[in-house]
């Protein structure tokens, strides 16, 4: 299971004896293919730019095919916005490309990253698919039907990982950035492969070893053919094309809109419309995690089938992102708390937001795919200065209107009293799910508040399309003079 980086052959199908690799048509630009390449200077518009961090990135792109080289552009781009927000001391970001599908109206690359940090050395991998026909970029997840077949298709993986050495199978999740590179094998088979450490088991303290290296799962293609999509079969036929063709005819016309990729989790019930004026939402909000006591709560809500929001620090969410991924996966609401759990307006310097507030987006970013559009910050400590760094990066503050007091030393029975005291229509309810007290507290709050008819929202459901920039629920926590 712990496989070796696919030695590369230009113009031939390496790997072809091995079946646990991908197929690569292309490694290096020429007449077939050209090369975009990029350095630091490259990427100047990012919010937050740590000193001294080399960028070498490069991708393909080819004749009559605009749209791939824009798309793999974003996706370059992003690589490297949140190598820069979610790493520790950053040292270096290299991006490698190979060709590993030409046919069918179908290009396939497969992104190679290698990067440097505090933390050593490690590599991560995708693959991106582009249809002619359309004009359309696709995710790896976009290889199948729907999200029911990367649910089928992620129970396969576990069945086959299942007593792997160095995995970690309660970090399998079927989102997309943990599907994020698959492809096919010159037989036709599906490969799924996981970045350096991605199913690591947990280091308290410590972001899991990527010392196991590439984690790969091969799927018989007669087991993959019923998960596939159209584009998903399309690619597999010129994965294994005797001839590949390189240059494509541009798209007819532009691409319609898509779908949500496979593996892309929308947050709460999507019936339920907090604006009702019948409907009385609540947001259960849990602080400071992913903490060792997470998953207990985790399970919990998914036998209440009660959405959460989780404000995540960045310590906690680089040492269990197993349980990050996990929560997104099951519809819970993914936020911000900061880096670092300190006051903002005396902690910090106006230079140090920019990195503080980019380096949870970016490590749930790189975990899950979502983009991150709610920062509460620790303590409900803000200034005009943080609210406008917050806007800037493209999310709303979030701070709340009914305090549960739980980090005062207050019993389980005592933390449901005074929610229940305080709750109405539109509560947003402040918790933490690294206080044990609060973990026993919760299935108490659950039931009462159900016994009184209240319906479980996200943060974003009960405050209504947050904008960024802006600071929810209006009638939250008392804030500075400035507001």
């Amino acid at each position: 299971m712990l496989l070796p980086l696919a030695a590369c052959g230009t113009g031939g199908a390496a790997g072809a004896d091995d079946p646990e690799l991908m197929t690569v048509l292309l490694d290096e630009a020429g007449e077939e293919a050209s090369e975009w390449t990029g350095d630091a200077g490259d990427f100047g518009d990012h919010p937050h730019r740590p000193d001294g961090v080399e960028v070498d990135v490069a991708y393909p792109t080819f004749e009559g095919a605009d749209g791939f080289a824009a798309g793999l552009a974003e996706q370059v781009d992003r690589e490297v916005r949140d190598f820069r927000g979610a790493s520790r001391d950053p040292v270096r970001l290299a991006i490698d490309w190979e060709v590993v599908a030409a046919g069918s109206g179908v290009l396939g690359v497969r992104l190679v990253r290698t990067e440097e940090d505090l933390h050593g050395q490690r590599r991560g991998y995708g693959t991106y698919w582009y249809d002619s026909e359309t004009g359309h970029t696709a995710y790896a997840t976009e290889l199948l039907v729907d999200h029911d077949a990367l649910v089928a298709l992620d129970g396969i993986v576990r069945e086959e990982l299942t007593g792997a050495e160095d995995v970690d199978l309660e970090g399998l999740h079927p989102v997309m950035r943990t599907y994020d590179s698959m492809g096919f094998n010159s037989d036709g088979d599906l490969l799924v492969e996981f970045d350096d450490g991605h199913l690591s088991p947990i280091v308290v303290g410590h972001p899991p070893t990527s010392e196991p290296g590439r984690i790969v799962a091969v799927v018989p293609s007669e087991a993959a053919a019923p998960l596939l999509s159209d584009l998903g079969e399309r690619a597999r036929q010129a994965s294994t094309a005797e001839e590949p063709v390189l240059a494509v005819d541009p798209p007819a016309a532009a691409a319609e809109s898509v779908p949500p990729a496979p593996g892309v989790v929308a947050a709460g019930d999507p019936d339920l419309d907090c604006e009702d004026p019948e409907a009385r939402c609540v947001a259960l909000t849990y602080d400071d995690g992913p903490a060792e006591g997470t998953p207990a709560l985790l399970d919990l809500l998914a036998e209440e089938e009660v959405p959460a929001t989780f404000f995540l620090n960045g310590d906690p969410t680089l040492t269990r992102p197993g349980v990050l991924r996990r929560a997104y996966a099951e519809g819970h609401e993914i936020a911000s708390h900061n880096d670092l759990h300190e006051h903002m307006t005396e902690y910090f310097d106006e230079d140090d937001l920019p990195g503080q507030i980019a380096a949870v987006s970016a490590m749930v970013r790189r975990q899950t795919g979502q983009d991150v559009e709610l920062f509460r910050p620790p303590f409900g400590d803000t200034s005009g200065p943080v609210v406008e760094e917050i806007g800037r990066q493209g999310m709303a503050q979030v701070l709340w209107n009914l305090d549960s007091q739980d980090w005062t030393g207050l019993s389980p029975e005592e933390i449901a009293d005074g929610v229940m005291a305080d709750v109405g229509a539109g509560s947003v309810v402040l918790m933490h799910d690294t206080l044990a007290p609060t973990l026993a507290a919760t299935p108490q709050i659950i039931d009462r508040l159900r016994e009184e008819g209240y319906e479980f929202a996200t943060v974003s459901q009960v405050v209504g399309d947050p904008e960024p920039g802006e600071s929810y629920p209006p009638d939250g926590v008392t804030v500075p003079e400035y507001w």
